[in-house]
């Protein structure tokens, strides 16, 4: 797949995932809704002005819709991880809470689980060998 085709499938899928109509986004960004459907299908390369303002539109960087990994030290997502902040960005406020909370509960969890196996790896403690009951 060459990069025309990359970003043309990763604005497809955004758009997609938002709901949003190929003509609504090309009236966003000022673009005729054939010139869109090119950059799609990659049969035409987006001009720079045209991926900013795609970005713009979206809510993310352009370095995201260009698929560019960030820099070194920074967090590398997988396309899933960065699939499920495009969708959390859509969220109201009510969707982001009960995510924050599903998450925050499910590390709790994890947490827990990791403190429980680590007892359960060093064995019964030395009080419990020596008690009569």
């Amino acid at each position: 797949m060459d990069e025309r085709t990359m970003i043309g499938q990763r604005i497809y899928d955004l758009r997609v995932d938002r709901d949003i109509q190929q003509g609504e986004l090309a009236a966003a960004v000022k673009l005729n809704q054939s010139v869109l459907n090119r950059i799609e299908k990659g049969t035409r390369a987006a001009r720079d002005r045209e991926v900013r303002d795609i970005a713009l539109y979206f809510g993310i960087s352009a370095d995201d819709l260009l698929g560019i990994p960030h820099q070194p030290g920074g967090i590398v997502l997988s396309p899933v991880e960065r699939r499920i902040i495009e969708r959390f960005r859509c969220l109201d406020h009510r969707g982001k809470s009960m995510i924050r909370h599903a998450v925050e509960n499910e590390y709790d969890y994890l947490l827990d689980e990791r403190e429980a196996a680590k007892e359960r790896e060093k064995g019964p403690s030395s009080k419990d060998e020596d008690s009569p009951f």
